[in-house]
């Protein structure tokens, strides 16, 4: 038996993220000052790397927080750990931001008078950046589920792999694995779309 787990398979720490997120729910003071200084400095490094702007990266933390105290029902311990759940909000909400800027820049680019200066990119960094963003987006997309979990606590989340181990229940081989694994894969699926 693994440390940390009882006989049913729920990790000690699971009922305690059950109980913290709960309590939360209920708009516990305490509750949310531990949750926010768990998970507020993850959430902002993974707006700065997602989102490249510390404003919206502020945002994001905000509405990642509205969106866990909406949800917070819906966290089921035995699907995966609480940091899982949290930093898959913040990630979805990010790419959510990500499409909105997209979708704002066509809404200006089709309402821009012809022959006006624009200090907005040009019309090949967008097309580069959407390219970028899209190739990534299927990079992610082409990881199994436990592989892109460890990557976006490893790297979004800033955990280290014994603590992607710890979390996601798994040896510390199993998470570096992953980990590395996930890497190389999104590297050559870059470098393929980038060669075709």
């Amino acid at each position: 038996m693994r440390r940390g787990r009882t006989l049913s398979g729920v990790s000690e720490g699971s009922n305690v993220d059950l109980d913290l997120i709960r309590a939360f729910a209920r708009r516990d003071p305490s509750a949310a000052n531990e949750l926010y200084r768990r998970f507020a400095p993850r959430v902002y490094g993974l707006g700065m790397v997602m989102l490249g702007s510390a404003a919206q990266a502020e945002d994001l933390v905000q509405d990642t927080f509205v969106k866990v105290w909406r949800k917070a029902d819906s966290y089921e311990p035995s699907r995966g750990s609480l940091d899982t759940w949290v930093l898959l909000i913040a990630r979805s909400l990010a790419i959510d931001l990500l499409r909105r800027r997209v979708l704002e820049t066509r809404i200006l680019a089709s309402q821009e008078p012809l022959g006006e200066a624009s200090e907005e990119p040009g019309p090949e960094r967008q097309a580069e950046t959407m390219d970028l963003a899209s190739r990534a987006k299927r990079a992610m997309r082409g990881l199994s589920p436990e592989q892109r979990a460890a990557l976006e606590l490893a790297y979004f989340g800033g955990k280290t792999s014994s603590e992607v181990a710890e979390l996601e229940g798994i040896p510390v081989g199993t998470a570096k694995t992953r980990i590395r694994t996930a890497l190389i894969r999104l590297r050559e699926a870059l470098e393929v779309d980038h060669d075709v």
